[in-house]
């Protein structure tokens, strides 16, 4: 019997917090964060609250129950401030507003458990939001879910990497078993920007370790890894991998507005189109 085709909302950065924080940098921060490969442009007036990342998360769920896709799923970030208990009651708020029979799910983000994360930043996520690295089937795709801030610098939780990337491989063994016709990957951090062999920086996995998930995503010939972090979009393919770094709920660092991305994948295709929020 042929399998139900398979449709998911693909979600990045809402970042409650970072709009307001955004407003208030002065020139000295916004060169600072040039010098990263950062570019903050941003004229308007200084913000208090809220209210921007509101209407656009809002916006971002009301055009997700009007597709009514199989999972919404969130690519990190969901605050700028992960200690920030306003923050996070608000992306809980707005995030109920989702159709129940939709299933949503969460992608640690830098943000969310740091840039280099602690064992006290990783059990405060999963006390928020659930688990880390896990997994989950709808058809004819086997989803894989990681935690990149652990790929981005373990240094602080060297253990995390070992554990990563051995359920990544285990993982895929498994989907490979079960004859799934996609396997995807949700994370965080891009592999890379333009070239699998380009140097670090602030935006990607860093080389040893990206070269480690690039031999396996290859060698078992995932469709598709879903990410954010960059706030603007990005596509790259390395082998039949489509590499696809997704614009922002939340504040923009680029040409791309604010948006989400609709993806449906059928026994012979993996198509996607981003939308962009007019809030």
């Amino acid at each position: 019997m042929k399998n139900r085709n398979v449709s998911f909302v693909q979600m990045a950065d809402p970042q409650f917090g970072m709009y307001s924080s955004v407003s208030k940098f002065s020139d000295a921060d916004k060169a600072e964060r040039r010098q990263r490969g950062i570019n903050i442009e941003y004229t308007g007036p200084i913000l208090e609250g809220l209210a921007k990342e509101t209407s656009l998360f809002t916006e971002a769920i009301e055009t997700a129950n009007k597709i009514n896709p199989d999972s919404v799923v969130i690519c990190g970030d969901m605050v700028h401030n992960s200690n920030s208990d306003e923050q996070f009651q608000e992306l809980i708020r707005i995030s109920r507003l989702l159709n129940e029979d939709i299933k949503l799910y969460w992608v640690a983000g830098n943000h969310d458990v740091g840039d280099k994360p602690t064992r006290a930043g990783l059990a405060q996520y999963k006390e928020q939001f659930g688990e880390y690295n896990y997994s989950f089937q709808e058809e004819n795709c086997y989803f894989i879910v990681l935690n990149s801030s652990i790929c981005y610098d373990p240094g602080s939780v060297p253990d995390e990497w070992d554990i990563l990337i051995s359920f990544l491989e285990k993982e895929l063994q498994i989907a490979a078993s079960v004859q799934q016709r996609h396997k995807i990957i949700f994370m965080h951090h891009p592999l890379y920007l333009n070239d699998p062999n380009e140097g670090d920086n602030y935006f990607v996995i860093p080389s040893g370790r990206r070269a480690k998930i690039i031999d396996l995503i290859t060698g078992y010939d995932v469709s598709a890894v879903f990410t954010g972090h960059l706030h603007r979009n990005n596509y790259k393919k390395i082998g039949n991998t489509e590499l696809v770094s997704t614009g922002p709920v939340g504040f923009p660092l680029g040409e791309d507005p604010s948006g989400i991305r609709h993806v449906r994948v059928d026994d012979n295709s993996l198509t996607h189109e981003y939308l962009g929020l007019i809030s």
